[in-house]
């Protein structure tokens, strides 16, 4: 003896098979942009053009970087650059550098580190504000060197001795 699904089963599971198969179908569809002469990114159907896109060979960076006594390049976190998150200090940061006032910004983030107390920042002796250029490549192979660098402004991390 068998049991058979009630027509009410039998009509759900359909429904959920047809649900299953339009949702992977709308999943899928943006894969067809890869071969279109002029491909549509859209929300939240997506290509991903940002990873498949030609990038250009050299690309240009805003950044801030600190040197120790000893002449080494020390990463700065976004936050003491300024205030914001990542995306929105970079874009200040480039928009400073355009508008000519990296000295300025420079001379601001040395007060910043003169006043942190942390190990990362208590050898620190001065503070530039570059446009580097790099070859996209070469960074993703290791070799994180720019391909040229434009000091933009500096500044000197002057701090206050306590007894």
């Amino acid at each position: 003896m068998s049991i058979q699904p009630s027509p009410g089963v039998r009509r759900s599971r359909l429904f959920a098979l047809c649900i299953c198969f339009a949702l992977i179908g709308a999943v899928l569809s943006p894969i067809g942009q890869n071969w279109s002469k002029t491909p549509q990114d859209n929300f939240p159907l997506s290509y991903y053009p940002m990873f498949s896109a030609k990038r250009r060979p050299i690309e240009t960076f805003y950044y801030v970087v600190g040197m120790d006594s000893h002449g080494r390049r020390v990463q700065l976190p976004h936050t003491v650059i300024g205030n914001g998150g990542e995306n929105q200090v970079r874009r200040g940061l480039r928009k400073t550098i355009d508008d000519g006032r990296a000295t300025d910004l420079a001379q601001d983030v040395a007060k910043r580190v003169a006043g942190k107390t942390g190990r990362r920042y208590r050898n620190i002796v001065s503070i530039t504000v570059c446009r580097g250029k790099y070859s996209v490549e070469d960074w993703f192979q290791g070799k994180m060197q720019p391909v040229s660098e434009v000091v933009t402004g500096s500044a000197v991390v002057e701090r206050t001795q306590t007894p």
